[in-house]
This record gives C-alpha cells, structure tokens and sequence, in this order.
C-alpha cells in the first residue's frame, strides 16, 4: 500500500510504501518526522480523531490556501495500535498488575474462545430464558430494589436504610395525625410529596407577616396548624415510605400468601414498627439478597463458575431454585417463573459430561497458554539480561501479569518505582506485542522502540518480536518500525535475514524542504566501510573526496603505514610532512617523514589514484576558494562534512562542531552500514548551518 501524507508538523508531502504481512522497516535520522508519521497514520484512521493537531506551525498563523493535515491511502486500515510512549504511560505498570486487561490480552486467545463459544452452546437455554425474558429481567430488578431497601447490621436491621426511614414513623398517609384532617387529600393525593415539601417551605415565611404564606389572607390563629404540618411530615421520609410500599406492590403475588399479608400489615401500621415486625422484614432481605444472587448467578453462567477440577454434575444442582427454603417468597408466581429455569438447569446436568469435557480442555489450554506466555517473557528477561520474572496468577478472567525480581519472593507493585527506563520499555514493547497478537489490528506502528538498547537487548527484542511462530509474535503481521538505528536493518536484511524469513523491506527516509523521500534499502547496500571507500576509489569523485575515503580506509584497516602518513599530512595541509610514528624530539614535534618512506606513500596512493600529486592536491586543499567550490558540488551531507572541515573555520555552534568532528568523522562501529553518499544521514539542519557559517566568510 502507498500512504500519502501531507502538511502534518514538519512534513509538507511524504509518500511511505507499506508491504502488507511485512516488517517495513523506515530508517530515519532524529528530526525526519518518524512520530508525525506515527501520529498521522493514527489520527488517520481512527474514527472521531482530530488530524488538525497536526498543523504545522508555520501554517498556524498564516495560511492563505487554507492547506490542512491529510493521510490518504489508508482506506483498508481499520485499525491501528501504535507502540510509543503514550502507550507504556496508559496500559502497563499499573498499580496490581503489569498490564491492564491481562487476561484479556495474554489468555483469551482464539482457540480459547472457541472453546467458550462450545461451552456456552450448552449452557445457553439456561441464559436465553434470562434473555429478553422482560418479566423476569422486571422480577429480578424489583427483588434487588426491595433488598436495597434495608441493610443488615449485626443488631438487626440498619436505621439508616431508605426502608427503615420510611416505616420506622407509621404510615401517616394513611393515618392522619389529628388536627390536620383537612389537609387529608393534599397529603393521600398522588403528589403528596411535592405537597409536603411546598408546604414546609411556605412556612419559612409565616413570619414575616399574620397573612398566609400561600393565599395572604389573615390566618394568624392558622400558624400552629401550618407549623405541624412540618412537624409531622418529612418529604424524604414519606417519599421512602411510599418507594417501599410501590415496591411491596409491584412484587405482590412473587411473596406468598402470608408473607403479603404481614407486608402489607407493616406498611400500614399507625405507629411505626416493633421488634417482631422488623424482625420480619430482616428474614425477608435476608431471603430476597439470597434468592438474587442465585437467580444472578444463572444468569452470568459461564466456565469460570466450575473450578479446576470440580465435577459439574454436582456443582449443577445446588443452583436449582427450591422456594422450600424461600417461605415467604413461596407462591404459584413465583414457581411459574422459576419452573422453566429448573427444567433447563436439568436438561444441562443431563449433559453434564460433555460440558465437562468441554471445562477440562479449556482448563488444559488456559494452563498451556499461561505456561507458554511465562516461560517465553521469562526466557526474553533472561537472554537480554534482566534479572526479573512474570506470573500469570489468579482464577479465569481475575487473571493479572504479576512482577517480581530474582533475589525477591513477593509480587512487586506495578514495576515502574522498581524498573529502570530501559526496563520498563524493554517490558513495555513485549507486553504490547500481546495486545497486538490479542486486538489484531491491521497495522502495527512502532514508533523508535529499540533505539536506546545495547546490541544483545537489541536482537533479543527483535527475536521476541519477530522470530517465534507466527501465533506467539508479530511475524506476518502488517508492521512499520520506525527507527533512527540502522541496526535492525542490518541484522533483518543481512546478516540474519534468514532467520527472519526473509519478511523484512527497509527503506532510508530522507526530509529535504519539508519533503520525505523514500530510498529502498537492499541487501547489497549494506557494505562495510572498506567496501565503501573502494567504491568511492573507483567512482568519478572529486580526487579529494577520495582521499578522504582513502585515509578512512586506512584508518579502518589499522594500517598507519606510509600511505596513510602521506594522507594525514596533506588532509592537514602540511607543506613538510611529518612521521607520527616516530618519537616527538626535544621540541615536542615529531620528524619529518624520511624521503623514501614519503615517496613510498605517494607510490602507494597513486597505485588508488591515477596521477597523484601532493603539491597539487595541498594547492587545492589550502584553497578557500577551491575547497569552498567542491563543498558547493558535493551531492550529499556526509562529503560536503568532510569538506567543510578542511576548510577550519572558526564554528561558534559546538553542536555543529561535533556532528563534523566527532560524529560523521569517526563512522559507527557496525560491521555493515549504508554508503553515506547514497543515503545521506546527515540532518538537514547541520548543512543549512555549515551553508551559513560559509555565507559569512566570503
């Protein structure tokens, strides 16, 4: 697939070539865009995203096109899990657990489902009387609503529970306490406690005036009247007292015969309750709670009901509804409704041998799995040198990833106080390479993951993550390694392609005025340096340039010999030169290099470069105006760097000074590594800056 990007940050226009089931690797240098494309993808296509958090800045202010963010391209990506540090920071190290969802991610797996699709086939008339069942959904949410009405304390039933609240005065609707009888329809109506509240606030303002609150006329001798009202009625109380009894009725004919007499009796007492009458209703919660959590435990039937190892024909009957242990909810309604519930649970316990074969080989893969997840992390800790473990611990989907360390027996909390920032990335990309194999996403975005690893951590990553079967990590997964680290690409494209299947294209991005061009990297692209410089040595280069190649090669090579002291001494613009293998005189200066062995050296360069002259290549090297030239044709960073520093400017920007120095003179120490003249690694930044630095000497 070819995905396009536009003005997202510092990209003005990138085309990015994907290899679907691949590992793409896209080598780039720090300040290319790696995580604008990351984001970009992201944004791209995920539903209810935002690209315009990508604008760039130099749009922000001023933008007369009206040009915005846009990713194309990417219309069969429905998906997409990106790891980066926004990732670690949301879904590992968490307080109990490693990873969130452990169970979800690193058990659940496809063949487990499928045994809990085969599982659920026999338990599912039990499960389908619950769904859609509106009736019993209705009993079953108005039992709860009658048990919620009243908490069990240790002396009995609590005072402060909504249905003690609402008995514990008497019914005063239906008694109306004396000298209030006229405001007996206001206080039986159906609004009655819209009334109560309207009339205890109108109270507020008897006071202020021998009027009425409500009508103003002169009820002076009225105000006590008025004041018991408030006296005597509590809105909260008697809403709780009216949301108990709505609820006694809506169960009605659930309750037996006698239990809705006795009911029906408490919420009509005239004075509140008695010992014996809350010791009624304590015996009611009691029955109601437990006759729930049954009915609820039918409903949420599954495997992890079952524990390792129990026999399901015995763990079957005990969730069979008997109403003999539920006197006062023993009625013909309430038997109709539980009747068909039964009847299913015996037509499961008549299958209670192939359900429980159904159980074991679930239990058997879960345990397979959890073994396999433990020793492969395990063995990954141990090969890239962590002395840290993981176990899978607890029961079904209450499953968590636990940490602990080699010299310590307990569980450490999360793992971020304990591990160090190398650890916890090196954790943090293996336990989304999980959530990866879990989510199944189409394409899979690692942004820069490996980059601050040394060498062994490096490929025991990359193994982890691309060297297993293809069901335990992300081979033949869709994947986009973004990186500034040529290593992977070295190990992936050739010393190791084999072992990685072959399944790797690597490419060079390179950003040059807000443009991103892709470079496919090859095989035989990756070179060691002494490749390098021969191919430099037989191109059309500038003589200069490939000195400059030449001496590297030298240097490489361990070979100080004449050659290289000729080299060094006119790249050092030496009119005499001298002999740095030979011990410094008195003066601290060493000697000059003996006649033979100098033109031994000019012998042996001229046996690489046709022609050779040292008095004509110092003339240019001592050039400005010549050596300013040949920067200005230098089609790539890394010679117009080496150029530049034979020009020894006066360079006030250290940063600058060291990419040319330090960081592009001494080339990294990889067996194999790109030809810079074709894949130019050196930031657009550091040429712009040399550009200056020469704008101002001339």
């Amino acid at each position: 697939m070819n995905i396009e990007i536009k003005n997202c940050n510092n990209i003005d226009w990138a085309s990015l070539i994907l290899s679907e089931n691949t590992l793409n690797i896209k080598f780039a240098p720090n300040g290319t865009g790696k995580s604008s494309i990351a984001r970009a993808i992201t944004l791209g296509t995920t539903e209810g995203s935002n690209l315009n958090e990508l604008i760039p800045f130099k749009l922000r202010k001023s933008n007369p096109d009206g040009l915005a963010p846009e990713v194309t391209g990417t219309e069969n990506i429905n998906t997409v899990m990106c790891f980066n540090e926004e990732y670690v920071s949301q879904f590992v190290f968490k307080t109990d657990e490693l990873l969130s969802n452990s169970f979800d991610i690193l058990i659940r797996t496809d063949a487990y489902r499928q045994k809990e699709q085969e599982i659920e086939s026999l338990i599912q008339d039990i499960k389908q009387l619950f769904s859609g069942n509106q009736e019993l959904e209705t009993l079953i949410t108005t039992l709860k609503e009658m048990g919620n009405a009243f908490k069990l304390t240790k002396s009995g039933l609590s005072k402060s529970s909504t249905g003690m609240k609402g008995l514990s005065s008497g019914n005063k609707i239906q008694h109306v306490p004396p000298g209030l009888e006229s405001y007996t329809p206001f206080i039986q109506s159906e609004n009655s406690v819209n009334w109560i509240d309207w009339q205890t606030k109108g109270y507020e303002f008897s006071e202020l005036s021998d009027s009425c609150p409500f009508c103003t006329s002169h009820v002076a001798e009225k105000k006590d009247q008025i004041k018991k009202v408030g006296e005597e009625y509590d809105k909260n109380t008697i809403k709780n007292l009216i949301a108990i009894i709505g609820v006694i009725e809506k169960l009605g004919d659930f309750f037996s015969k006698e239990a809705k007499g006795k009911l029906k009796a408490i919420t009509e007492l005239k004075d509140g309750l008695e010992k014996e009458h809350e010791a009624f209703l304590a015996s009611v919660k009691s029955q109601i709670d437990n006759f729930t959590e049954k009915l609820e435990n039918l409903r949420t039937l599954s495997a992890f009901q079952f524990k390792d190892g129990e026999k399901v024909s015995a763990k079957l009957p005990p969730y069979k509804l008997d109403l003999a242990f539920f006197s006062e909810l023993n009625s013909e309604r309430m038997l109709e409704a539980i009747t068909p519930i039964n009847d299913s649970i015996d037509e499961v316990i008549a299958q209670a041998g192939q359900l429980q074969g159904k159980i074991s080989q679930q239990r058997s893969e879960m345990k397979r799995t959890v073994e396999r997840h433990q020793i492969d992390i395990n063995n990954f800790l141990s090969y890239a040198g962590y002395r840290y473990k993981v176990e899978i611990v607890g029961e079904g989907e209450q499953s968590q990833l636990k940490l602990r360390h080699a010299d310590h027996e307990e569980y450490l909390s999360g793992g971020s106080q304990h591990l160090s920032f190398g650890e916890r990335n090196a954790f943090a990309i293996v336990l989304f390479m999980y959530e990866c194999l879990s989510r199944k996403p189409d394409l899979i975005i690692l942004d820069d993951p490996i980059s601050s690893f040394d060498k062994n951590k490096k490929y025991a990553i990359l193994e982890m993550l691309f060297r297993r079967k293809a069901d335990s990590c992300l081979k033949n997964k869709t994947v986009l390694m973004l990186t500034h680290d040529v290593e992977p690409i070295i190990d992936t494209i050739k010393s190791l392609a084999h072992k990685f299947s072959n399944q790797t294209s690597a490419s060079f991005l390179r950003l040059e005025a807000g443009q991103l061009i892709e470079y496919v990297i090859r095989k035989e692209d990756m070179q060691t340096f002494s490749q390098i410089c021969k191919n430099a040595l037989a191109s059309d280069k500038d003589d200069v340039i490939k000195l400059i190649y030449m001496r590297r090669h030298f240097e490489i090579s361990d070979d100080k010999g004449d050659a290289y002291q000729v080299l060094s001494n006119i790249l050092h613009k030496r009119g005499r030169a001298i002999d740095t293998r030979e011990p410094m005189g008195a003066d601290n200066n060493y000697p000059e290099m003996a006649p033979a062995k100098f033109s031994n050296g000019c012998n042996e360069i001229s046996g690489f470069l046709n022609g050779f002259s040292y008095p004509d290549i110092l003339n240019r090297v001592t050039d400005i105006n010549a050596l300013t030239s040949l920067y200005r044709d230098s089609e790539n960073g890394y010679e117009k760097l080496q150029i530049f520093r034979l020009l020894d400017l006066d360079i006030e920007n250290s940063v600058v000074q060291k990419f040319i120095n330090e960081t592009y003179h001494i080339e990294n120490e990889f067996i194999c590594q790109l030809d810079p003249a074709r894949f130019d690694t050196i930031p657009e930044y550091v040429i712009s800056e040399c550009d200056r630095i020469l704008q101002e000497v001339q």
